[in-house]
């Protein structure tokens, strides 16, 4: 098949794409989705009495005046959800308590002054003022809330630092190897179509609004190892079919490469592909995310292994060896 003849439409196309994608996220969307993890928030873990369900959890949230609440189920058998606010309701209601310190501080003074001993300071926390306003509105009881926390914005700071981290290293280190193992083309082609998956994926959890959490992290972290083992194995055969790294420019040898390792490279996506689906269907909750970015990830994955990374391969040899002549 002649994959290179239209390399050119394809860097076009993925340009295109990538540009689309950010584009209707904040267009359309107006950013990435918010997470506690990342921004700071409040998460109470709530087990709701039969009959109630994630939609009473937000209506609850709406009446007791705090928007913008967001639940997901953490186990169904028992009816628990994780009910978390952002750092907006965060903030507000750590004003208010700020406010409700000065108040008795002040009220601490003026008994003291008029000879009165002071009572004894009440303490308040930002995830109990929530559950105080969260719990009449379902009618229930402390007992129902499993867990309440706090989640300050330096976490979340320390978190994102580190997932930039775990992506440039892995990018980095993969380009370091393959540079050794191959040639350096192979390696700035494979560098390449990684920044090209990690952009496409993304702008995935961009458009799906798919808020940031570890397990994201982690899904962008195997989608980058699923998509370097596909171009790893084409590369193997174009330098199989090579006496020289100047003819992995000649058009004929690297479709030929592609060709050779197409069907196997499908099959093993298909197969992967199944694999994925079963656990959208039939897996936790909290593993969907991770698995819509692992199914997305396959797809672009090997795009950019057929399309993309081995096409790099030539378009930047060929420059090197039109240099090279012009040089001599």
């Amino acid at each position: 098949m002649r994959f290179s003849r239209f390399k050119y439409q394809f860097f076009i196309l993925s340009l295109i794409g990538m540009v689309a994608m950010f584009a209707f996220t904040y267009g359309y969307h107006g950013g990435f989705e918010r997470s506690i993890s990342f921004n700071g928030g409040v998460r109470l873990t709530i087990q709701l009495p039969d009959g109630m369900d994630r939609d009473d959890l937000l209506a609850a949230a709406e009446k007791a005046g705090l928007p913008g609440a967001s639940a997901r189920v953490v186990d169904f058998k028992r009816n628990q959800y994780d009910l978390e606010f952002g750092p907006d309701v965060r903030d507000r209601i750590k004003a208010e308590i700020k406010e409700f310190e000065k108040q008795q501080d002040a009220q601490a003074e003026k008994d003291v002054a008029e000879g009165r001993e002071p009572g004894k300071k009440e303490t308040r926390t930002v995830a109990g003022e929530i559950e105080k306003l969260i719990l009449p509105q379902l009618s229930i009881t402390a007992e129902n809330v499993i867990s309440k926390a706090a989640i300050s914005p330096s976490y979340g700071q320390e978190l994102f630092e580190t997932a930039l981290w775990s992506l440039g290293w892995a990018i980095g280190l993969i380009g370091v190897y393959l540079t050794f193992r191959f040639d350096f083309p192979f390696a700035l082609g494979a560098s390449a179509a990684l920044v090209h998956d990690l952009i496409f994926t993304l702008g995935f959890i961009g458009v799906m609004q798919i808020e940031p959490s570890v397990p994201v992290v982690a899904a962008v972290l195997t989608v980058l190892g699923y998509s370097i083992n596909d171009t790893i194995v084409i590369f193997d055969r174009i330098r199989a079919n090579i006496d020289d790294i100047n003819q992995a420019a000649q058009p004929a040898i690297m479709d030929e490469a592609i060709t050779q390792t197409l069907s196997r490279t499908v099959l093993t996506s298909v197969l992967t592909l199944i694999a994925v689906i079963a656990l959208i269907v039939g897996g936790a909750t909290s593993l969907v995310d991770f698995a819509y970015i692992i199914l997305f990830g396959i797809l672009i994955g090997t795009y950019s292994s057929i399309f993309i990374a081995s096409h790099l391969v030539q378009v930047y040899t060929a420059i090197r060896k039109k240099d090279r002549k012009g040089n001599a």
